[in-house]
């Protein structure tokens, strides 16, 4: 099962990207929105925007942070699961007919997620 996470969460890179995007626009949509209701409530342009700022940059930080740390998590695999996901067969016999170079590169078309430090050593111990 490819990218299925230990928690039954997926693990795609797209579906970050997408909750990464999601989250964006919609932080940008309750920003602009409170800045409209302060205004209309008769605080200055300047004041709501300052207002909103205090509010939605740490907000915005701490989701930055957690979104990297999801991404980490997701990308770290262990030599079981790379080897459950890739043809070990044909990454050796490129290893064997054309070097470690093009094995490494095989490596990472089958498993594009792999790092090349961790394609590198994977490589090595096949």
């Amino acid at each position: 099962m490819t990218n299925q996470a230990r928690d039954g969460r997926t693990v795609d890179p797209r579906s970050l990207k997408k909750l990464e995007l999601i989250s964006f626009v919609s932080l940008v949509a309750v920003a602009i929105a409170g800045i409209l209701l302060l205004s209309l409530t008769g605080t200055a342009i300047a004041t709501a925007v300052n207002i909103v700022a205090w509010i939605f940059i740490p907000v915005a930080a701490v989701f930055n942070i957690w979104l990297r740390k999801q991404k980490r998590r997701n990308s770290s695999m262990s030599f079981e699961d790379v080897l459950n996901r890739i043809d070990p067969d044909a990454v050796r016999s490129v290893k064997a007919n054309k070097g470690e170079v093009s094995a490494v590169k095989e490596l990472r078309r089958q498993e594009p997620r792999l790092s090349l430090k961790d394609a590198v050593d994977l490589v090595k111990q096949l």
